[in-house]
């Protein structure tokens, strides 16, 4: 299986510990936490099992490890926090930008009591691009790791049809849209696992089964470019040559080169031409002589 290329969204398939770390400090009946939490109300968070000072206090606990933690720690914690309230606590139901106004609220809330400014950078790597794809990126591995737990729980294959993904067709005409280079690698990320899965593990065979390439080869945009580094090839190597026979230290060398292998051939065409003389002279000789024998004799 290939490496993993580094992008923004690494954190899609590596998030185990920071969701064990929110749903154990969620369990905690009274956590520690800073900021004013007992007074906060949020419209989404309603039901029985969601309880919104609970989730505030929750949040709280998290950001103040977040800010004692290493700074990949930081990095990739912020980023699952906010794919955590988005899924964990509101289902997925809430639109992104809704969620990103509770995800800055909590920490607005957490940073007046704090005032160290010290998540500022963290948080606000979150924004309505970055939090749309980490959602969809954490989407497919999900899928992905329930396939494969199933599998070793059971030991029993699927037909290889059950295994597909068709979410993911969609992100890649979405990344060749606008190229985003995180998304797109890292949906070659999920593609290296996936196509994994599927040939080493359930051992399907036949292209049918496995993901496409992300990248977009264009043939025809292909045929251009070729076409177009011929035409440039060849008018810079004349002018290349020129400024090289003028201005470089192996321009009188290239020069002399080229005119004694301009005389080699001169020579070799000259004693052809000798050659060829020589011989037409003689064949016209020796038919001037078989003439003058046949007119004796007659």
């Amino acid at each position: 299986m290939s490496l993993e290329i580094k992008t923004f969204y690494n954190i899609a398939n590596s998030y185990t510990k920071y969701k064990e770390q929110l749903d154990t400090f969620k369990r905690d009946g009274k956590p520690i936490y800073m900021g004013e939490c007992d007074s906060f109300v949020n419209e989404h968070i309603t039901n029985a099992e969601q309880d919104a000072s609970m989730i505030c206090k929750t949040v709280m606990k998290f950001l103040n490890l977040l800010k004692e933690e290493s700074e990949s720690y930081k990095i990739e914690g912020s980023k699952y926090l906010f794919y955590w309230l988005h899924n964990d606590v509101l289902n997925g139901k809430l639109a992104i930008g809704n969620t990103l106004i509770l995800y800055k609220e909590l920490y607005r809330r957490y940073n007046d009591e704090d005032k160290l400014n010290i998540l500022n950078i963290y948080i606000n790597q979150m924004n309505d691009n970055t939090s749309d794809k980490l959602v969809k990126l954490i989407g497919i591995y999900d899928i992905l790791k329930n396939f494969d737990n199933s599998y070793k729980e059971t030991l029993k294959k699927k037909e290889c049809t059950c295994y597909s993904i068709d979410s993911f067709s969609r992100y890649v005409d979405e990344c060749r849209k606008v190229y985003d280079n995180d998304f797109c690698d890292e949906l070659k990320n999920f593609r290296n696992q996936y196509n994994f899965f599927i040939q080493n593990i359930i051992q399907c065979r036949g292209d049918q089964y496995l993901l496409p390439p992300v990248d977009n080869f264009d043939i025809v945009s292909t045929i251009l470019v070729s076409l177009f580094l011929i035409l440039s090839t060849s008018l810079i190597l004349p002018l290349l040559y020129k400024v090289s026979k003028n201005f470089t230290p192996f321009g009188p060398w290239i020069s002399q080169k080229i005119r004694k292998k301009k005389n080699i051939w001169d020579n070799i065409n000259q004693e052809n031409n000798i050659l060829s003389n020589s011989y037409e002279m003689k064949t016209y000789n020796s038919n001037k002589k078989n003439y003058s024998i046949a007119y004796h004799s007659s």
